[in-house]
């Protein structure tokens, strides 16, 4: 059986074990890029469908999702980068107050981490009031915000764009667009992952 329908399988019969071993099978001994844009995005994409659809439950999105979240956290450790001397641009990367999507911004932390960013990973529904200090403290060359929802992001267009005079701020997610961007004081990134990294730039190299 293809592994991607043995994943598939194992999410229906809330088979960890099966489920894990077929997502391992598809991750593993690929490039990371590749692995995320050609199987997991992809993947996360079918997984709403079959949701939106009523041909997945509620209990089998997040069973997926958690299960799909270990998988890319072990992978962030195989894959991370030797440290260096110098310092790196960091980026801090979070979903607004009351976005909990954030599986894809996680791929996108793992491929800026592979080419040398450092990355502060916030996840989802975080405050704007912790956002803010969280990039002032780790003193961010770039902050990027996804959302599914518009209103996620325009809710908070006044403490964003105070932000975004601090630091670049970049938007993406079905709930970014060119309006969004403007409204907010930010800049919108492409849907296209491997394209989003080089809107923020060739891999970083020490800086001394």
């Amino acid at each position: 059986m293809d592994p991607l329908d043995q994943l598939w399988l194992g999410i229906e019969d809330f088979d960890e074990d099966a489920a894990d071993r077929a997502l391992v099978g598809l991750l593993w001994d690929v490039p990371l890029d590749e692995a995320l844009t050609a199987v997991v995005i992809p993947f996360l994409v079918q997984l709403g469908d079959r949701w939106e659809d009523g041909s997945l439950s509620v209990a089998h999105e997040h069973f997926a999702s958690n299960l799909l979240r270990r998988r890319l956290s072990a992978l962030a450790h195989q894959r991370e980068v030797m440290p260096v001397e110098g310092r790196r641009p960091r980026a801090l990367l979070a979903c607004p107050p009351g976005e909990r999507h954030d599986l894809v911004l996680l791929c996108f932390s793992l491929l800026l981490g592979e080419r040398g960013w450092r990355t502060l990973f916030l996840g989802a529904d975080t405050p704007v009031t912790a956002l803010v200090s969280a990039a002032r403290t780790a003193d961010a060359d770039v902050v990027v915000l996804s959302a599914t929802r518009s209103t996620a992001l325009t809710a908070h267009s006044t403490s964003i764009a105070r932000l975004a005079e601090d630091h670049p701020v970049y938007v993406a997610g079905r709930g970014a667009d060119a309006e969004v961007a403007k409204v907010i004081g930010a800049r919108l990134l492409p849907t296209d992952l491997v394209e989003a990294l080089a809107h923020l730039g060739p891999r970083p190299d020490p800086q001394p």
